[in-house]
């Protein structure tokens, strides 16, 4: 880990914990990892990640300014139930910081072990974002005939891969820029659609986090407008049909058309990997 960092959800603030003056050291309590389940005969179920408590030891040098400053943005976040977040060279975890043990006190160094709260139990890594582009974009789709026809042809259907580097199915965030009605995407044999108009200048953004899903179209001016219920469900996970369906690992076919598309896969894993 060569940074780490907590960001206040509240102010917008970022402790920076590699010094000069203040030190979180290996930062161990933020690097353990624990899944949750029940134990039945000779099986596990209910497996998943929850929230858990972890220790984090913060040393203060020459700076008991940083002391205050740090209490008021940690406590800032509590008090709003807006939890922050810790960063560890990109990767992410939302967390409160609910304790504070003074160990060492002096002129010099302030010592002190913090209880945290961490909520989602794994971290998160946004990977680099993937496009599909429209046809305006891309040149030479359809056949160029040497005379009109009195019906128009199929709009092509372009075969694209899409990539999750993990080895178990991620969430993502995907925009879809309008204009376009009723798009759909087919993307490891499920299909993501929206049953709206996207006009000209504006873009849909779905992002399939869980407890953060959300379904939002931007405006050519930047109007923001909820549009959650126009996200297409089917039968819900794993049905073919469902607009949050995890991104499967490995490489998938895109099938789409017309529209363009940009698609972001998250990485999860249960504790910040030893190297990036």
């Amino acid at each position: 880990m060569r940074s780490l960092s907590y960001i206040c959800a509240s102010t917008g603030e970022t402790i920076p914990l590699e010094g000069p003056g203040i030190w979180a050291q290996t930062a161990d309590g933020l690097r353990g990892r624990e899944w949750s389940y029940t134990l039945g005969y000779r099986s596990l179920t209910g497996v998943s990640r929850t929230a858990r408590e972890a220790e984090l030891d913060l040393t203060y040098v020459r700076c008991p300014e940083k002391v205050d400053w740090t209490r008021r943005l940690f406590d800032a976040d509590v008090a709003a139930g807006t939890p922050g977040m810790f960063d560890a060279d990109g990767w992410t975890t939302r967390a409160y910081v609910v304790k504070a043990e003074p160990q060492t006190i002096t002129p010099v160094i302030i010592q002190q072990k913090l209880t945290v709260v961490m909520l989602d139990g794994i971290w998160r890594k946004a990977g680099e974002s993937q496009h599909f582009w429209s046809d305006a974009l891309t040149p030479g789709l359809d056949l160029d005939y040497p005379h009109d026809y009195p019906h128009d042809y199929l709009a092509t259907t372009r075969n694209a891969v899409a990539s999750n580097p993990m080895p178990t199915a991620m969430p993502f965030q995907m925009v879809i820029f309008g204009p376009v009605s009723n798009p759909q995407l087919t993307l490891g044999g499920n299909t993501y659609a929206l049953d709206m108009d996207i006009p000209s200048g504006s873009y849909v953004t779905v992002t399939s986090i869980a407890g953060r899903r959300t379904i939002v179209m931007t405006a050519e001016n930047g109007d923001e407008t909820n549009v959650f219920d126009k996200g297409r469900r089917g039968t819900g996970l794993n049905g073919g049909e469902y607009i949050f369906q995890p991104i499967p690992a490995g490489d998938s076919i895109v099938q789409w058309s017309g529209f363009g598309v940009d698609l972001t896969v998250y990485q999860e894993e249960s504790e910040p990997p030893w190297r990036n």
